[in-house]
C-alpha cells in the first residue's frame, strides 16, 4: 500500500520479503506474525521440549539455523519478517476471543521459552488476531528492514534487522533496533539502541552498536557464523539509514 510504503518503510520492505508472491497474495499479516517455529525437530517426529518431551534435539544436532540469543532450553528462531518491523515501529495487536477483545503492544505479544516453552504468543485457545495498529510516524522517523538469506529467491532469514529511528539533524534521538533470525522471538536490541541514542550514525557508532547487539550471543555448534553476519548487517543498515 502506498501509505505504508511512504510512512512505514520497514514494514513495506519486510512484507515484500515474505515468502513468494503467490503466498503473499493468499496470506495475512496476522498469520505471518503468528506462524509456528521453523525448527525441523519441532516440525518432525521428535518429541522435543516444546512438544512435551525432555530434550531440545537442536542443541547437539543440526542447529545451523537456530537461535543465538534468548534460547534458554529451546533454540527456535521466530520465522516472521513482518513481526520485527512491527515491533520496531511500536505496533499494537488487537486480539478477539470468547471473552472479548484486548489489545497488547508488540513488546508483550511474543513469549520466550523461558516463560512458556509450549507457545510463541500470548494468544489463548479460541482467540484470533483482528487488527494491527501502527502509531503515527514520529518526527524524523527513518525505518528499514533487511534480511540475509541462504538463497536469492524467497527464503527465511538467516539474519535480519529492522530499524525505526528518529533522527534530528545528524543525531539519533530515539528508536528501536530489532533482529530477526536471532532468537525465539523478534529480538529487540536495547544494547544497540543505547549506543546510538544521542549519537551520530557514523562508522564508529555503527560498529559499536553492532558489537553491543551481539555481546550476549551464545551460538551453538553450527551457527557461530551468525554472529559476524549480524554484526555486518546491523552496521550496514545503520549507516544506510543515517546517510
Amino acid at each position: 500500500h502506498p501509505i505504508i510504503a511512504e510512512r512505514y518503510r520497514a514494514l513495506s520492505q519486510a512484507a515484500a520479503s515474505v515468502a513468494s508472491p503467490q503466498l503473499r497474495n493468499q496470506g495475512t499479516i496476522g498469520g505471518n506474525i503468528c506462524q509456528r517455529p521453523r525448527c525441523w525437530y519441532f516440525r518432525g517426529e521428535f518429541h522435543c521440549l516444546r512438544k512435551g518431551g525432555n530434550t531440545c534435539y537442536a542443541i547437539a544436532g543440526e542447529n545451523q539455523y537456530h537461535a543465538i540469543l534468548g534460547g534458554d532450553r529451546c533454540y527456535i528462531v521466530h520465522p516472521s519478517d513482518t513481526a520485527p518491523a512491527l515491533l520496531a515501529l511500536d505496533a499494537r495487536v488487537s486480539i478477539a476471543g470468547p471473552r472479548g477483545t484486548r489489545t497488547v503492544p508488540m513488546d508483550e505479544f511474543f513469549v520466550l521459552p523461558s516463560t512458556d516453552i509450549t507457545r510463541e504468543t500470548v494468544i489463548e485457545p479460541g482467540e484470533i488476531v483482528t487488527e494491527i495498529q501502527l502509531p503515527a510516524p514520529p518526527a524524523g522517523l527513518r525505518s528499514s528492514y533487511r534480511k540475509v538469506r541462504a538463497r536469492r529467491s524467497w527464503d527465511f532469514a538467516l539474519a535480519g534487522v529492522a530499524l525505526a529511528l528518529q533522527i534530528d539533524g545528524d543525531r539519533v534521538t530515539g528508536g528501536r533496533v530489532v533482529l530477526s533470525g536471532a532468537a525465539p522471538v523478534p529480538w529487540r536490541s536495547t544494547e544497540a539502541e543505547a549506543v546510538i541514542r544521542g549519537s551520530q550514525l557514523d562508522t564508529v557508532t555503527a560498529t559499536r552498536a553492532a558489537e553491543a547487539a551481539m555481546r550476549d550471543a551464545r551460538p551453538l555448534m553450527r551457527n557461530a557464523y551468525k554472529v559476524p553476519l549480524f554484526k555486518g548487517l546491523i552496521e550496514e543498515e545503520l549507516l544506510a539509514v543515517g546517510a
